[in-house]
């Protein structure tokens, strides 16, 4: 059921961070509509924009579980803790789900969006079923092209509060030789450029 436009408003002149809120607990599909038009022109967002809490939870995952951080990929399935790269397309594979000991992992937009509640949508093939998490859905196991799903790269944006030029340099502006850091993600939260060749030098 669509958000009442009105309540929206009303609850917005209370509250901005409520309303959010509240779109992110009940109305997860219209994030994307209900995106400042700002964050549209701009090539920068501001600290008020960005949304510091999920900045500050993805660090947490680098500090925590850093075998949980791949920024190659938008998600999968890790290899039961081991440092082994699974054969491709078992990272995939449907059947691990809810397996002991095989945990996610995924970049930065793919922990954006599976600690807001999104989840890796189903993909069939003929005989073959996959999961895919460059296109994720507001609750687990729905089809990659049913109508409530949303790409993880526009809807991780929309909820980090980032520009699409900022998502561009944060998501896929990552090379193995350049992994971001959990302190680089909490100083971007903070405010920081997500530029880095704006950052200071470390002789400054």
């Amino acid at each position: 059921m669509p958000a009442d436009d009105r309540f929206i408003r009303a609850l917005t002149e209370i509250s901005p961070d409520l309303t959010e809120q509240f779109m992110r607990e009940f109305h997860r599909t219209e994030i994307l509509e209900s995106r400042p038009p700002e964050l549209e022109d701009e090539l920068v967002s501001t600290v008020e924009q960005r949304n510091s809490d999920l900045f500050f939870e993805i660090a947490d995952v680098l500090d925590f579980y850093p075998h949980l951080y791949n920024q190659q990929t938008w998600g999968g399935f890790d290899s039961h803790g081991e440092s082994v790269q699974l054969p491709s397309g078992e990272e995939r594979d449907i059947m691990l789900i809810g397996v002991k000991g095989c945990s996610t992992t995924a970049c930065l937009a793919g922990w954006a969006a599976a600690l807001s509640g999104w989840h890796p949508t189903v993909w069939t093939n003929g005989d073959t079923t996959t999961l895919h998490w460059d296109v994720v859905a507001p609750t687990s196991l729905i089809p990659s092209d049913h109508y409530s799903t949303e790409m993880a790269y526009d809807i991780a944006r929309a909820l980090l509060g980032i520009t699409d030029s900022e998502a561009k340099e944060l998501f896929i502006g990552c090379s193995d030789e350049h992994r971001w850091t959990a302190d680089d993600l909490r100083a971007i939260g903070k405010g920081r450029s997500v530029f880095t060749d704006e950052w200071p030098g470390e002789d400054s």
